[in-house]
């Protein structure tokens, strides 16, 4: 994504003669982008997972929960998604609508006078979000379109980005690193890990996701299980 963006820089600053096709491109590939993601629709929306959740009772001992979840993954913020095609697509219309065909001039807003290099950084910046928005779009659809879930056995949160590993059915071990959004709520949807079954390495936890939702629609039976076991039943006081 900087590649291509530094590319299109590039092509904006020294061939100003093909920039309104440059700028034309740019938008149609943010538009493309979008319907891409939509023609990769998942070939399953419903998932059953094992979850192992460790928590601490009330007595300070340590209870590994055993759980059986049924989520359902359905798309949400769309209305970002639709925002950001809108500008992408009424840049478009500008681009066309000045007299002859693709006489709008990128360059010359920044030629104004009383404008300055802020207004630059500002509407380059907004350029990338929307490339970035568009790139998480496109991924998430992608691990989706043919996805197993399982639960993270670990994971690590900083800053705004997790780490995660997890074992992908055959007995190997996968991992990633995504942008965090913390979206997904409860705490067991959003330590699912999503991959591709194709391409392992295509995969998302449930608290990375931004234009998807997951729901907890059923839980199976519960079997709680206790460090203290053991001690409890080799203590006099217990034993039958």
């Amino acid at each position: 994504m900087f590649v291509a963006a530094a590319i299109t820089l590039v092509l904006v600053l020294l061939l100003p003669a093909i920039e309104p096709a440059v700028e034309a491109l740019v938008a149609i590939a943010f538009v493309s982008a979008v319907a891409y993601g939509f023609t990769l629709h998942p070939r399953r929306d419903v998932f059953v997972i094992r979850t192992t959740i460790k928590r601490a009772d009330l007595q300070r001992n340590l209870v590994i929960e055993h759980d059986q979840l049924a989520v359902r993954v359905e798309t949400a913020r769309l209305w970002l998604l639709f925002l950001l095609t809108s500008i992408a697509v009424g840049f478009l219309v500008t681009t066309a609508a000045n007299g002859t065909l693709w006489r709008f001039s990128f360059l010359a807003i920044f030629s104004t006078p009383g404008l300055n290099s802020d207004i630059l950084c500002w509407m380059g910046a907004a350029l990338y979000l929307i490339g970035v928005v568009f790139w998480i779009w496109v991924t998430e659809r992608r691990v989706l379109r043919d996805a197993e879930a399982c639960s993270a056995p670990s994971f690590r949160v900083s800053y705004r980005h997790v780490t995660f590993q997890f074992n992908y059915g055959n007995g190997d071990y996968g991992g990633g690193d995504d942008l965090y959004f913390g979206l997904v709520r409860p705490y067991e949807a959003a330590v699912l890990i999503f991959y591709n079954v194709n391409k392992p390495e295509l995969c998302k936890i449930g608290m990375s996701f931004l234009f998807h939702r997951v729901a907890i629609i059923g839980r199976g039976l519960t079997d709680l299980d206790r460090e203290s076991i053991a001690v409890q039943t080799l203590s006099p006081g217990t034993a039958s």
